[in-house]
């Protein structure tokens, strides 16, 4: 079908490419914040002198909340020099606030927005198509404004009904990522549709859109409808939508008069149940803010809840508002006066306890209550910390009370959706997995990147020394790999591939050992980009892997985008030029 007939959904439209395509595009905004001073030096190792496109950067300092290291002085002092020598308009110091709330001050919908930073998805409230990229793509793009794109399939989630009191944002969220935890979702977009989608405000589309990042989805967008044009000053409806009728890749409903108050359990289960599932523990020490619920709406509910009462005896509760525009406001309102009476502390806007670049944790704390997403908060279960996630309100509740409490409790509160524990396989003693020159693990889902390269040797091999890391390649999956792969060897695997933790020696070391390709039926959304910017050719295509069987030959064809099974042909989506150089060239930095 013609593309101009095609129908098509907001991200194929977006990136002018039907899905599965491989595409170069000039982003509209590339944010980026504390690591700044990082991709600077990436940018000059590229050779990069000036930036192309100075007036696309969004550059926030973001990370401090109460001091700074010798390092992270220097940081910013290197920051501040380069912003003004490249002559930076959109630089905002430190205390402006969180960078995707900064970001939220002058976005427009229907961009193409990156930043250095997983929660960037959060525009997708604005109706944008907003992604988190690494450091290295980052500084490629300082120096070439342009990235390579592959363009996701696409999920469709309907909104019926209105949140019931005592129920917000961040429930639905987490309702959300619960649902499609059962779902192969990974590198997909996520269409929010439906009557129930008038009901959210815009600070509700963000703390929606927000959480993205840990689903494994790609991105998360929000239509162009009257609430976001009166938010952006427009007079009329302006963006970018799906057609009617447009290709997706599922279709899910929600009823928003179901929903009640969930909480997320620590990690590494990461279970979503509803509050009273979990039942009246007791919780030391909340925080309440950040990029997912630091808003002013947020801090009203928490101030209302909070206002004329005290938190119970040795509770520590925190709250960061989102950005000093919101604190000044929530100042104003009374809503500050109103938490810190209630002996809470309300803490310069930014997102260092997030980050984990500020000590929260209390001598005696046991158990802590988040609004906050990151998975870079896992360090509490380090020290013994149990970190639960859940609203504003849930969190003020349970500040009030010392255990886990919810501002109403509805008679429904078992969470429908569960997921089974992901046990890793491996592959045993005598079992052959190599046919020809294929490493079939196709019946194999969920393979994580430490089965792909041991951790612990991450600390004691160098990222420059490749060769090092052959003799542990796939030492946690099949032990014959390491001492028999061979150039121009192929790499079959199920759904899920490369989850868990980011281990860039693994992709290394693949390209180093002369792995042609890897076909997969899905792939994580984190490792598919960082090991196709080392060189390694990812290839997400179940009927190639539907269709072999053992004894089949492969040929892969990269410039054509044509793999063989034996004599039978299969056409990829088209990939752009670009793409297919860096896959010769075995990585990004040797575009550069």
């Amino acid at each position: 079908m013609e593309r101009s007939k095609r129908k098509s959904t907001f991200v194929e439209k977006i990136l002018n490419a039907p899905a599965g395509s491989i595409v170069y595009r000039e982003p509209d905004i590339v944010l980026s914040h504390d690591n700044s001073a990082r991709i600077r030096k990436l940018f000059e190792k590229m050779q990069g002198r000036e930036v192309l496109y100075p007036e696309r950067l969004v550059v926030v300092l973001d990370r401090k909340m109460t001091g700074t290291t010798d390092e992270l002085m220097r940081d910013y002092n290197s920051i501040h020099d380069f912003m003004e020598e490249q002559q930076v308009k959109h630089f905002f110091d430190c205390d402006k606030g969180i960078c995707h709330q900064v970001l939220a001050g002058f976005i427009r919908q229907g961009l193409i927005v990156v930043g250095s930073d997983s929660h960037t998805c959060t525009a997708g409230a604005f109706n944008c198509f907003a992604v988190g990229l690494n450091k290295t793509e980052t500084a490629f793009l300082w120096k070439k404004g342009k990235m390579w794109f592959r363009v996701p399939e696409t999920v469709k989630i309907t909104l019926s009904g209105k949140l019931r009191p005592g129920v917000y944002a961040k429930d639905l969220a987490l309702w959300v990522m619960g649902m499609l935890k059962e779902e192969n979702v990974n590198y997909q977009s996520v269409e929010y549709h439906g009557e129930g989608v008038n009901f959210l405000s815009i600070a509700d589309r963000m703390t929606i859109a927000n959480v993205s990042a840990e689903m494994g989805v790609k991105n998360s967008v929000f239509p162009p409808d009257d609430l976001l044009a009166d938010y952006l000053g427009d007079y009329a409806v302006l963006g970018v939508w799906a057609d009617e009728n447009a290709c997706y890749k599922k279709e899910l409903y929600i009823n928003l008069e179901k929903v009640f108050p969930l909480v997320m359990t620590p990690f590494p289960e990461n279970e979503i149940k509803g509050v009273g599932e979990v039942g009246e523990i007791t919780i030391q020490e909340g925080l309440i803010g950040a990029c997912s619920s630091g808003r002013i709406e947020d801090l009203r509910v928490v101030a209302r809840l909070l206002r004329g009462k005290r938190l119970a005896p040795g509770f520590q509760l925190s709250v960061v508002p989102a950005s000093r525009d919101i604190y000044i406001q929530a100042i104003k309102e009374g809503l500050i006066d109103a938490i810190v009476k209630a002996g809470a502390s309300v803490l310069g806007a930014s997102c260092g306890p997030c980050l984990g670049s500020s000590h929260m944790l209390g001598a005696e704390t046991k158990r802590f209550i988040s609004t906050t997403n990151s998975h870079s908060m896992r360090h509490m279960t380090d020290v013994g910390v149990e970190k639960y996630i859940a609203s504003p309100a849930t969190v003020a509740m349970t500040a009030l009370r010392g255990k886990l409490d919810v501002e109403i409790a509805y008679p429904e509160n078992v969470f429908e959706y569960w997921t089974v524990p992901i046990e890793a396989i491996t592959i045993g003693t005598g079992e052959d997995r190599k046919n020809r020159n294929i490493w079939n693990y196709a019946d194999i889902d969920h393979i994580a990147a430490e089965q792909l390269f041991p951790e612990k040797r991450t600390y004691k091999i160098p990222i420059e020394c490749a060769e090092a890391m052959r003799p542990y390649l796939l030492a946690g999956l099949d032990g014959t790999f390491a001492s028999r792969v061979q150039a121009g060897d192929i790499i079959l695997a199920g759904e899920d591939f490369g989850r868990g933790r980011l281990i860039k020696h693994a992709a290394i070391g693949l390209v180093e050992s002369g792995i042609a390709a890897v076909i997969v039926k899905s792939v994580d959304r984190s490792f598919y980009r960082m090991a196709v910017n080392c060189g390694l050719w990812i290839i997400i295509a179940p009927q190639i892997l539907e269709a072999y069987r053992v004894g089949d030959q492969i040929t892969l064809n990269l410039e054509e985008a044509v793999v063989k099974v034996n004599e039978k042909p299969y056409s990829l989506p088209e990939e752009y030029p670009v793409f297919i150089e860096m896959i010769r060239k075995k990585g990004l930095l040797q575009l550069s």
